[in-house]
């Protein structure tokens, strides 16, 4: 987990349910800076290369004066909206987090989730922003509402952790697709019951606690080293393994097993017994 010294709130504004409101300032609860990011290069003098807005029709380059929002209504064509029309739009979530109601944590699918961010409490809400945590903790529940950041309103859902609140913002339904679209999913496939067993086995001995710290990303931290290794003129680090073969799904399974299983140590030998 990243810690970067004391956050900085994104906005401050209020969480409201029934007649309650309690003073709340948003945080961003994921570090994603982390990461080595690209940039793209001239090949010849190693300089960044300057993104163009070019129009495709006419192949002229458009200066940032005459670039409008707009919406496409139908196929290639377009209605542009101006800045003062958006903000006249009625958007009564923008700083308030308006909670319509309480369910079961469990009801909420994955899915669902986007991005998360803490809540913490503003001046004087300390006390109202606690209650609730407690609340919605001891009760098992999570808050659904809505929320605007930056001029659009998401779903969302507040729930307890770690001794603060988590609100995170929440796909509508018809932005989440169907399983069902998925191509060749597979229908009436037959599985032996002896596989179904070396499944079950391989599952139970994998089972484990989740910590997120003992994971980490082996992509990001061999680009770290080849960018060390270039600046400093070492040879480059060996290519990746090749990928893993297919076999069958049988042998796969005991073979997973099999290397699960710790190595059985061979029985002592029995000492031949005195002759008389």
């Amino acid at each position: 987990m990243a810690e970067e010294g004391q956050m900085r709130p994104i906005w401050s504004g209020t969480l409201a349910f029934g007649l309650v409101t309690i003073p709340v300032k948003l945080y961003s609860a994921v570090e994603s800076g982390s990461d080595v990011s690209f940039r793209l290069l001239d090949s010849t003098t190693l300089s960044p290369i300057k993104e163009i807005r070019v129009n495709p029709a006419t192949r002229e380059e458009v200066p940032w004066d005459r670039i409008v929002r707009g919406v496409e209504h139908a196929k290639g064509k377009y209605v542009a909206l101006s800045g003062e029309e958006l903000k006249a739009l009625p958007l009564p979530t923008a700083h308030t987090v308006e909670l319509l109601g309480f369910v079961e944590a469990e009801e909420i699918d994955s899915l669902y989730y986007d991005k998360a961010y803490y809540l913490g409490p503003g001046k004087g809400g300390e006390k109202a922003y606690e209650l609730l945590r407690r609340t919605l903790e001891e009760q098992n529940k999570v808050g659904i509402g809505k929320v605007a950041i930056r001029t659009r309103e998401h779903l969302a859902a507040v729930r307890p952790a770690d001794g603060a609140l988590v609100m995170q913002t929440l796909y509508y339904a018809d932005e989440v697709r169907s399983a069902e679209l998925i191509p060749d999913l597979p229908r009436n496939v037959r599985v032996l019951p002896a596989e179904r067993r070396m499944a079950e086995q391989l599952v139970s001995s994998m089972v484990t606690s989740f910590n997120p710290g003992e994971y980490k990303s082996e992509y990001r931290q061999a680009l770290r080293k080849l960018v060390k290794a270039k600046l400093a003129g070492r040879p480059l680090a060996e290519p990746a393994a090749a990928p893993r073969k297919v076999i069958d799904l049988q042998e796969a399974l005991k073979q997973s097993l099999a290397r699960l299983r710790p190595a059985e140590k061979p029985a002592p030998r029995r000492r031949a017994a005195a002759s008389v």
